[in-house]
């Protein structure tokens, strides 16, 4: 199960990072261009859907997985949560940043179960 959890936080920092290059790139476009596009064919909400909300839905059920020790994992949803929620505070989303929080505490509640099941070992 704990190679299913890495790979899951691993597929949410992948769709975290390019839905990131294309919302830059959508930004990007100025003035004169279609800002709801990016280099992906999708409007901003479907795009935020896709590949944000799956982001988060796969890092919180990488926590739930993960019941072995693994600083990888810990490590991987506190980074993700901190992308989702500058990702949040950047788009000035109250609910994806505090998305961004669950996904950070989620990595330090996983952090504390791995020490205490460490110290029991």
């Amino acid at each position: 199960m704990m190679n299913l959890a890495k790979g899951l936080v691993i597929a949410s920092l992948v769709l975290l990072i390019i839905y990131g290059i294309d919302e830059a790139a959508s930004r990007s476009m100025g003035d004169g261009g279609d800002r709801e596009a990016g280099f992906l064919p999708l409007n901003a909400m479907v795009r935020g859907l896709a590949f944000g909300g799956s982001a988060i839905a796969l890092s919180i059920a990488a926590f739930f997985i993960a019941r072995e020790v693994s600083t990888f994992v810990w490590i991987m949803l506190i980074v993700n949560g901190i992308l989702i929620a500058a990702g949040g505070a950047i788009a000035g989303s109250a609910p994806v940043t505090g998305l961004g929080a669950l996904v950070i505490a989620l990595g330090v509640i996983k952090r504390f179960r791995d020490a205490k099941i460490a110290r029991m070992a």
